[in-house]
Order: C-alpha cells, then sequence, then structure tokens
C-alpha cells in the first residue's frame, strides 16, 4: 500500500512531471513546447492527478498532430499550453499569436485534427511577411473595409464547397456530442448544423481573410479539392502551400488515438 502524499507535494510532482514533457516533446518536435500547470485552485478542485492527465493527454495529442505536419513537409509553430490563456469552458479551439499555436488542457474531447491543422495554416499564413507586413500587408487591411474580401459569386461558390466537403465526409472528425455536451455548442446550432450545414460550417471562413485562409487550408491539407474560384481567391491572398496530403487513414489514427487517450481520466503521481 502506498503512502498518500499532500497536495503540495503532489502538484510540485505535477510541475516537474510537465517540465519534462514539455523538453520530450520539445526534441521530437524539434520546436519549443511549453505546457503550463493548471492552477492549484483548479487541481484542488479537480485533483491533481486528473490534471496531469488533462495536461498529458493534450500534450501527446498535439504532439503526434504536429509531428504528422511536419513529416508532410510543413514548417510547425512553437506550442503552448496553458488552461489560463484558453480556458476549457472556451468555444476557442485554439489561438495563433507570433511564432505559437496556443492550446488549453482538459480540452481533448471536442479537439479534432481538422481544428490543429486550421490552427497550422494560421501560422503558416502570418509567416507570409510579404502579405501581412508592410505597406501590402496596410494596403490589405485597409481595402477590406471598404470592399469585401469574397465577392457575391465568390461567396456562392465557397458555400457550395462546403457543402460538398461535408457529404463527402471531411468534417466527420468534429465530436459534436462532446461539443454538445461540453456546451461549446447548443441544441440550436446542432439542429441548424444538421439541417444546412453549409450555412454553418461556411459562416467562419467568410468572416474575414485570416479564418478563410485557414479553413481553406485545413480542407486543402487534407485533400479536398475547392472550385477554381475559391483557389484563386486563396492564392490571391497569399495562402499556404499544399503540401503532401493528409490521408483519409491518417486522419482516422488520429481520431482513434485520441479516443484511446481520453480512456486516461488519471495519471499516478505517487509513484
Amino acid at each position: 500500500m502506498g503512502i498518500k502524499i499532500d497536495f503540495k507535494s503532489q502538484y510540485k510532482l505535477y510541475k516537474s512531471l510537465l517540465k519534462n514533457h514539455s523538453a520530450n516533446m520539445s526534441k521530437n518536435l524539434g520546436k519549443e513546447v511549453t505546457i503550463i500547470p493548471t492552477s492549484k485552485r483548479i487541481c484542488r478542485k479537480n485533483g491533481v492527478t486528473n490534471e496531469a492527465a488533462n495536461s498529458i493527454n493534450t500534450a501527446e495529442y498535439l504532439e503526434q498532430v504536429y509531428l504528422l505536419l511536419k513529416n508532410k513537409g510543413y514548417n510547425i509553430p512553437k506550442i503552448y499550453i496553458d488552461e489560463s490563456q484558453l480556458p476549457r469552458r472556451s468555444n476557442t479551439a485554439g489561438l495563433q499569436m507570433g511564432n505559437y499555436n496556443i492550446f488549453g488542457p482538459g480540452r481533448l474531447e471536442v479537439s479534432s485534427p481538422s481544428l490543429v491543422i486550421h490552427e497550422e495554416g494560421h501560422f503558416l499564413h502570418k509567416k507570409n511577411l510579404k502579405y501581412n507586413q508592410g505597406l501590402y500587408g496596410l494596403f490589405n487591411k485597409i481595402r477590406g473595409f471598404f470592399r469585401p474580401f469574397l465577392n457575391k459569386k465568390e461567396k456562392s461558390i465557397l458555400i457550395e464547397d462546403f457543402k460538398r466537403a461535408y457529404s463527402e465526409g471531411y468534417f466527420n472528425d468534429l465530436n459534436l456530442d462532446k461539443c454538445l455536451a461540453k456546451g461549446y455548442i447548443n441544441e440550436k446550432t446542432l439542429k441548424a448544423l444538421y439541417e444546412k450545414p453549409e450555412a454553418l460550417i461556411s459562416r467562419n471562413a467568410m468572416s474575414c481573410p485570416e479564418e478563410f485562409i485557414a479553413d481553406y487550408f485545413s480542407l486543402a491539407a487534407q485533400g479536398f479539392k475547392f472550385s477554381p474560384e475559391v483557389t484563386k481567391r486563396y492564392r490571391a491572398f497569399h495562402g499556404p502551400e499544399i503540401k503532401d496530403i493528409i490521408t483519409r487513414k491518417e486522419t482516422e489514427d488520429l481520431i482513434n488515438f485520441r479516443k484511446n487517450l481520453e480512456k486516461r481520466v488519471s495519471i499516478n503521481l505517487d509513484a
């Protein structure tokens, strides 16, 4: 029978575990990975061993997705996992800031390969300094105030493209039941998605050029073929190059890997 250790000692072991795991991930990916310990308040409420599993599960899942992206020839970002930056009750999948993609622990069940690849699209697009900085970048921002970045015809075609992508199964990795249970979407949104999916899933892409680029990249990197008019607009905004395609089998493997991680609900820190 093991000796039960107090909260202070457990939390210290938890921080040490995350530090070591950050170092190992950084070595494996060739990019800096930082896993911030969840606050003592949350750990006291949920249990340190449960929060250790949340942090490590999220980290291991992201490591697999980014290793795949790296093997496909993409430049990957630094990774930051932090509850305070992206609380688990937030409906934001991830954040892209500078050279970092930021994620939160405790959100594994509602994550998907497509969402992580979407954030990769943001990172790669912002690496294009010619488009995003200087006089050219300023010109594009000013132009955005005076005219839509997609005209009426392009929007119509994009909606049809998303409808086709949905019918071809490119959104099957979204864990909608878990999203509903976690409060990220409501019953009304779920009903609207089933009734007219293209109207809902195209909304984000039509909100601004940056989201259009990231949504396009996420689908195209997984092999979806957009209409020529939409691809032309993607290239006009200097969307990232699509390299070696992520196959359906590789996406399914990531989903199964995530499901197996979900079974690990605690980590024994006493050992």
